[in-house]
């Protein structure tokens, strides 16, 4: 049960972070149809630096505020602070090989593949995932529909991706698969060029607590 609550505090605990001084906004696309929108954010995909933003994470009846990271190589880190100024709660690390879940509030950690996560995590278990929540084509997924401002919505195996509205950069992605739904509602993003490294597992952190 308090495993459950603590998945549940990932996802929806308020972030503390807030932007640099000198960071570097997103600028939106200058496209007026649906093909210049599909060429000019393949062309930001191939020079993404990487960017990092201040969410809102929405699930039924809830509603509350996140970070998400994400590094040119598509490497996704969420994280999550404990109410306790300076306390974290849980980290989530995705790459396409890995997945490892920190729950800094219970000391655990569990390291596995993205296929292996369920539940309200499991739509995060797809590699193409981190690019399109910040707005940009993943490669190797065809099935994507253009406005002339962004991306409209996106189909994968096992979810489905939409934008409202379709613009880049999002202002809001909504994520629905097996029978789940979630919102991500983009507050502040900006250019974050530094890469996502694994989360080094504390010692003494129980291990292998699925998340």
């Amino acid at each position: 049960m308090r495993r459950a609550a603590v998945v549940v505090c990932f996802l929806l605990a308020a972030c503390r972070t807030t932007r640099p001084p000198n960071a570097e906004p997103l600028s939106p696309l200058t496209s007026s149809t649906p093909a210049e929108a599909a060429q000019q954010l393949a062309s930001r995909r191939s020079a993404f630096r990487g960017e990092r933003s201040l969410v809102r994470v929405r699930l039924p009846q809830i509603s509350t505020r996140g970070q998400l990271q994400v590094d040119p190589n598509g490497r996704m880190l969420m994280t999550v602070y404990a109410p306790v100024v300076g306390t974290t709660a849980a980290r989530l690390y995705v790459d396409s090989n890995q997945v490892i879940f920190l729950n800094d509030l219970e000391e655990t950690a569990w390291r596995g593949k993205p296929s292996d996560l369920s539940g309200n995590l499991a739509a995060f278990g797809n590699s193409e995932l981190p690019l399109l929540l910040v707005g940009l084509p993943a490669a190797g997924v065809s099935d994507i529909a253009y406005a002339a401002g962004g991306i409209q919505a996106v189909r994968l195996p096992d979810v489905v991706v939409t934008y409202e509205p379709p613009a880049y950069p999002p202002k809001i992605v909504a994520i629905d698969g097996s029978g789940k739904h979630v919102e991500i509602e983009h507050l502040d993003s900006y250019v974050d060029a530094e890469a996502i490294a694994p989360p080094d597992i504390p010692r003494g952190y129980r291990c292998c607590v699925l998340p």
